[in-house]
């Protein structure tokens, strides 16, 4: 997790600085809004949150994202995902077209750090979190496998 998130705080610092083009934030609705400030800290605070809204949003997902259903590729296009499957915690299944966990146990790892995070969240950090979550979260509950609800 932690080489994961070395990747998303240097894409959180370009995004900072506008360093990278809309057109790579075309379905990262919640890589839109960065901070305004160029401070360091805050852009790596800021990508420790997204990655965090991303797991908790494949938890809800119950670690099963179909990203070809319903034409749904932004799943793709989240640099959440990108940095999970580049350092391979997270595998692309092609036929069906599923997002998943290597295994089980990398599964657990990833709730067991999710939660870790949460309860290491001081009172500000915890408000931006549920902030992030409610008002621009993520939600790929309509790329679960199966259903699609």
């Amino acid at each position: 997790m932690e080489a994961a998130l070395e990747i998303l705080k240097k894409f959180a610092v370009d995004i900072c600085c506008q360093r990278v083009q809309e057109s790579r934030l075309r379905h990262g609705v919640p890589w839109r809004y960065s901070p305004k400030s160029t401070e360091k800290d805050r852009c790596y605070q800021w990508a420790k949150t997204q990655l965090m809204d991303f797991v908790q949003a494949l938890v809800n997902a119950e670690f099963g994202a179909n990203y070809r259903f319903d034409n749904s590729l932004e799943i793709l296009d989240d640099p959440a995902t990108q940095a999970l499957l580049e350092v391979g915690l997270l595998y692309q299944q092609r036929d069906p077209s599923f997002i998943r966990p290597l295994t089980r146990g990398i599964q657990r790892c990833l709730v067991r750090w999710l939660v870790q995070e949460k309860l290491q969240l001081n009172t500000m950090e915890s408000i931006q979190f549920f902030w992030q979550r409610i008002i621009r979260g993520r939600s790929y509950r309509h790329l679960m496998e199966g259903t699609g609800l």
